[in-house]
């Protein structure tokens, strides 16, 4: 009999359109929420520009709530010159390269927004 083990889910935010990271990032807070789901959220490439505008400070709130600390790729923030709004928000930088190994070696599916 095999055990009921939390759903383990990356999702990977690659796109600058709220409208296309929104749905995403607004069901990681939710699957960790409501279903105890092992969530991460990774912001990278144009999507580190849309967690630095502001647009999605609602949904980082929510994710904060849920217990999920969002990461963004630190080699794109400074590419795209976001650092100081990155910062103000909860979200952890890091190498997206190494996460996303991790995502692979812990058996995360991952989902890109």
């Amino acid at each position: 009999m095999l055990e009921d083990a939390p759903a383990k889910v990356a999702f990977l935010v690659l796109s600058d359109d709220p409208a296309r990271a929104v749905p995403g990032l607004v069901m990681a807070s939710r699957m960790k929420a409501n279903r105890g789901a092992d969530v991460r959220v990774l912001f990278f490439g144009p999507g580190v520009r849309l967690a630095a505008s502001g647009a999605v400070d609602e949904q980082l709130q929510a994710l904060r709530e849920a217990g999920v600390l969002p990461k963004a790729c630190t080699a794109n923030v400074e590419q795209y010159g976001v650092g100081e709004q990155i910062g103000a928000r909860p979200i952890e930088l890091l190498a997206a390269g190494a996460e996303v190994e991790e995502f692979h070696r812990m058996g995360y599916t991952v989902l890109s927004f």
